[in-house]
């Protein structure tokens, strides 16, 4: 008698570096694009100064869950973790962008842009996977 034993389970393996890195590539450009949106709108109307910290934390978060989104759904598996490299490398990218820009883009406290990159990531990535 052959009998073998079978789970609907599948191994989880090993981060998609390429899914990663193409959620990273559409982070920055939806940060473009935002940015870009934003910059036109704050130039044309009457518009509260003391906001623009909260839009570019907005535009962080949500560049970070785009890419975050679409790189889970890109690997279908490990959606937390792939959303969080995207986060990470975003932040990176920015800290890289930051230190050869002259007077850099650091407006308001980073501990605040690393937990909006951490958690849009995450979050992104978690519904990203949920959606195959």
């Amino acid at each position: 008698m052959n009998l073998r034993l079978t789970t609907a389970l599948k191994p989880q393996g090993n981060l998609n570096w390429v899914a990663i890195l193409y959620g990273t590539l559409l982070a920055v450009i939806t940060s473009i694009i935002l940015i870009a949106i934003g910059g036109t709108v704050m130039y044309y109307t009457v518009f509260n100064e003391r906001l623009i910290p909260v839009i570019g934390l907005g535009i962080l978060f949500a560049s970070v869950f785009v890419g975050g989104f679409v790189s889970s759904r890109k690997s279908g598996k490990l959606g937390w973790l792939h959303g969080l490299s995207v986060g990470i490398l975003l932040l990176i990218i920015t800290v890289l962008f930051n230190i050869l820009v002259p007077g850099g883009i650091f407006g308001f406290p980073v501990f605040k842009k690393v937990v909006a990159s951490l958690v849009g990531g995450c979050l992104g990535g978690i519904w990203g996977v949920g959606q195959n």
